[in-house]
C-alpha cells in the first residue's frame, strides 16, 4: 500500500518542463483577480498546484517570479507602443490607445510594471534596460513628431514625460475603479486630444 501510495504521488506531480509556464500563469491569475496583497509563494505555489519549493527551484523564490512578469509585460509593452507608419501623429495616437488597452488587458503585469512596489523586489539591469526602452520608444515618436510641427516648444523627453503620465494617471484611475466618464473610450480619447491640442 506504502508503494502503490508513493507511485501515485510521483505521477501527481508537475512535469519540470512545465512548472516555469504554470507559475507565471498562476503568479498573473492571482495579481489580475486579487491584486498584490495575495501575491505570496504559497499562495501561487497553490494555484499551479507545484510545491513551494518548486518556485524557489526555478525562480529563486518570489522575486524571481516577478522579475520574469516584469520582462514578459515590458517586452509585450513595447510591441505595444511601436507604431512607424509614416504618420508620427497617427503613430503616436495608436501608441497612446495602445497603452491603455494593454494596461486595462494586463491587469496583473501592469501592476507589477507600475502600479504597486513589491516589498525587496529590484529587477536586474537587464530588466530596467528593457523597461527603459518603452520610455525611448514614446520619446522617438514624439521627436518624429516635432518634424511635422507637434510639440514645438517642448523638449521630445519632458513632451514624452507628460504623455506618459496623462496615460498612466487615466488608466490608473480606471484600474483601481474610479474612473467616473460615462463614456470611458471617448474621455481618453479626449485626453490624448486635449494634450494634443494644448502642445500646439
Amino acid at each position: 500500500m506504502f508503494y502503490t501510495c508513493q507511485v501515485i504521488d510521483r505521477a501527481a506531480r508537475t512535469p519540470s518542463g512545465r512548472v516555469g509556464p504554470e507559475v507565471l500563469y498562476a503568479a498573473r491569475e492571482i495579481l489580475d483577480n486579487e491584486g498584490p496583497d495575495g501575491f505570496t509563494v504559497r499562495a501561487i505555489a497553490h494555484r499551479a498546484n507545484v510545491a513551494p519549493m518548486a518556485i524557489y527551484n526555478h525562480f529563486e523564490g518570489v522575486n524571481g517570479v516577478l522579475e520574469a512578469l516584469w520582462i514578459e509585460g515590458f517586452e509585450k509593452f513595447l510591441t505595444a507602443l511601436t507604431f512607424e507608419t509614416g504618420d508620427s501623429d497617427d503613430d503616436l495616437l495608436h501608441a497612446a490607445l495602445a497603452y491603455r488597452s494593454f494596461a486595462l488587458e494586463n491587469r496583473g503585469l501592469y501592476t507589477v510594471m507600475f502600479m504597486h512596489r513589491f516589498r525587496g523586489f529590484q529587477p536586474s539591469i537587464a530588466a530596467a534596460h528593457l523597461a527603459a526602452q518603452t520610455y525611448e520608444t514614446l520619446v522617438a515618436n514624439i521627436e518624429r513628431c516635432q518634424q511635422s510641427g507637434l510639440f514645438p516648444d517642448a523638449s521630445a523627453s519632458d513632451a514624452a514625460q507628460v504623455v506618459w503620465s496623462a496615460c498612466h494617471g487615466y488608466v490608473s484611475l480606471e484600474l483601481l475603479g474610479i474612473n467616473f466618464a460615462i463614456d470611458r473610450d471617448a474621455a481618453f480619447e479626449l485626453l490624448l486630444a486635449t494634450l494634443r491640442d494644448g502642445f500646439r
